[in-house]
């Protein structure tokens, strides 16, 4: 019972961080905003951690194989906005140190992470899943590349506007610049999928080997 309730309120304490992050980019910057993976993918946290909270006082099992897969889709799509932002974006960054941009790209992200990995049963996972687990930045590449080409949605503080970044700007670097950028992260996320997957499977049977024989 106090591992539950400690749970609830650390979940209750992700979904505040993650809507104020995503609430003061917005608020901050403007609507547009929202066109930043970033921004969507701690927009998805935000919901999801939402949701959990309101599962878990009306006593829903969240440890089913399929809420745990569709978890897994979300940790990896927020677990890229971390890795991808501290290995190409932030090294250009000259406001690093906002409190919104913190919450976005570190805080946010890790904790998702460790919820998953600390609290989730193992061995849910099938071994397709990190495959699946692309479609949300695969679906974010062809949205940015559609934005601007064609719709020019203006994105706020976005030295390449109308792409929300710069590795995405066909027109500035270029078809294969841009597809060299674009596979690198698929094959990253691919791989960062696949290990989340192993560590699960590693887990589930060092938990088994550490379990009495009845």
């Amino acid at each position: 019972m106090k591992n539950q309730s400690f749970l609830f309120y650390s979940r209750c304490l992700l979904a505040a961080l993650a809507i104020a992050g995503t609430a003061l980019e917005i608020i901050k910057y403007g609507i547009g905003m929202l066109m930043y993976y970033t921004v969507q993918s701690n927009l998805l946290v935000s919901v999801f951690a939402v949701y959990m909270v309101y599962a878990m006082t009306k006593g829903t099992d969240l440890q089913t194989s399929k809420f745990l897969r569709i978890k897994a889709a979300v940790t990896m799509s927020i677990l890229i906005t971390c890795v991808v932002y501290h290995f190409m974006l932030a090294p250009l960054a000259d406001d690093f140190w906002r409190l919104e941009n913190l919450l976005c790209h570190y805080i946010v992200p890790l904790y998702f992470l460790l919820d998953t990995l600390l609290v989730d049963r193992q061995r849910q996972y099938k071994w397709f899943d990190p495959i699946w687990w692309t479609a949300l930045p695969l679906f974010y590449m062809v949205f940015g590349l559609i934005n601007g080409f064609f719709i020019k949605i203006p994105i706020p503080d976005a030295k390449d506007s109308p792409f929300a970044y710069f590795f995405l700007n066909v027109p500035k670097y270029g078809w294969p610049y841009v597809l060299t950028y674009a596979g690198t992260i698929f094959v990253a996320y691919l791989l960062v999928g696949f290990f989340l997957f192993f560590v699960k499977s590693w887990r589930a049977k060092r938990v088994g080997a550490n379990q009495p024989t009845p």
